[in-house]
């Protein structure tokens, strides 16, 4: 079979790699995706809440000025379903406190679907139904080759966006958590219809314990609930506790999805010579919170330009994760504090009551969700 040759080629057409190849491709560098999936966006694997530039630019650092990703965040009104401009976070008696978000609810189908077109009108070329089988660095060359159902391939530098499970670095490094996510949590969510709350709903407790369910309103009557759950800490099927939530809230389930998060904050090592990760393979997702889609974007952009700073200066492809650490360092660390404190201390829904009626008034309940530093009770 003949090897077939790209200067990039990235795994997988999430947020993440559709981003990273737009970059690219305006710059006129040849870029290929290679996704396993038929449908870009098919399944969603999250609750589908997607936050405007404002949310972004308040959460990470030293992104005011990039033009590119401003433009990016400016996305079209038939991509933002409903607004989310309040989040509700109840404790397991119904307390609720109350906070203001910048987001909206979008239908990953459509949103992801958007991106790779913006990807491919800028020249990158996508492959569907091509997951990739294996992945090998050749000892005396130094580079890589690609083995996928359809094809062998080589590339000049090979981006990991391939998600929670970050195929490559497995192909690549086995289990070695310096360059996998850890801690990675079983999620379920389903598409319902009924009576939905207009706001974006956090609900803490046994009803997902060591985790959260939600409720992402994202129309009059339709909504995506979800539960994310610490592995090992809910008895029985997560389906089956998504089921029962639905059904006590009388909502009607259109169909099921679910996947990992991965919780544990960045990987030590993003840049493996020619090798980049992003997005979810690279640990980059709140742990506090579960939000990983502007981190996919940015960091599919920031591993554009730091391959296109090395094409042109010879700049480190290692500035890659140094410009990471900057921008998004504080907050994922806040956030990883505040999701470790919470396996610590909520037990059960007593302590959990507690505890959360404490920190409610005095603002660590908001800290935590904002991947703000928290807010430590002794």
């Amino acid at each position: 079979m003949e090897i077939e040759h790209h200067e990039v080629i990235i795994v997988g057409a999430g947020p993440a790699g559709t981003t990273c190849a737009q970059r690219l491709a305006e710059d006129e560098v040849d870029v290929l995706i290679l996704e396993r999936r038929e449908i870009i966006g098919n399944p969603a694997q999250c609750g589908e809440c997607i936050p405007n530039w404002g949310e972004v630019i308040g959460t990470f650092s030293g992104l005011e000025d990039h033009q590119w990703l401003k433009n990016s965040f400016d996305f079209p009104d038939r991509i933002q379903l409903h607004r989310l401009d309040h989040m509700r976070v109840f404790l397991p008696s119904g307390k609720a406190y109350h906070f203001d978000l910048d987001a909206f609810a979008g239908h990953r189908l459509q949103f992801d679907g958007y991106l790779a077109e913006k990807a491919v009108s800028a020249g990158a070329e996508i492959r569907m139904s091509e997951p990739v089988l294996n992945i090998k660095r050749r000892s005396k060359s130094n580079s890589l080759l690609i083995v996928t159902e359809n094809g062998r391939y080589t590339c000049d530098l090979l981006i990991d966006g391939s998600g929670s499970l970050a195929h490559v670095s497995r192909f690549l490094h086995g289990k070695n958590k310096d360059f996998r996510p850890d801690d990675q949590v079983p999620t379920a969510y389903a598409q319902v219809r009924g009576k939905v709350p207009e706001t974006f709903d956090v609900f803490l407790g046994s009803v997902a314990p060591k985790g959260y369910a939600w409720i992402i309103p994202k129309g009059p009557d339709t909504a995506n609930v979800g539960l994310g759950v610490r592995a090992g800490a809910l008895k029985g099927s997560i389906k089956e506790h998504l089921k029962k939530f639905c059904d006590d809230l009388n909502l009607e389930i259109l169909s099921f999805g679910g996947g990992w998060i991965p919780m544990g904050g960045p990987v030590k090592t993003m840049v493996d010579q020619n090798v980049i990760a992003i997005g979810d393979a690279a640990g980059l997702v709140m742990p506090s919170n579960g939000g990983g889609i502007s981190q996919a974007i940015i960091s599919g952009c920031f591993a554009a330009e730091a391959y296109l700073q090395f094409k042109q200066y010879q700049t480190p492809l290692t500035s890659y994760q140094d410009r990471i650490e900057a921008c998004f360092g504080r907050a994922l660390k806040n956030s990883l504090r505040s999701k470790n404190m919470g396996y610590l201390m909520f037990q059960n829904d007593l302590i959990t009551e507690v505890l959360l009626r404490v920190l409610g008034p005095i603002g660590g309940i908001k800290r935590a969700m904002e991947c703000d530093k928290p807010l430590w009770v002794m």
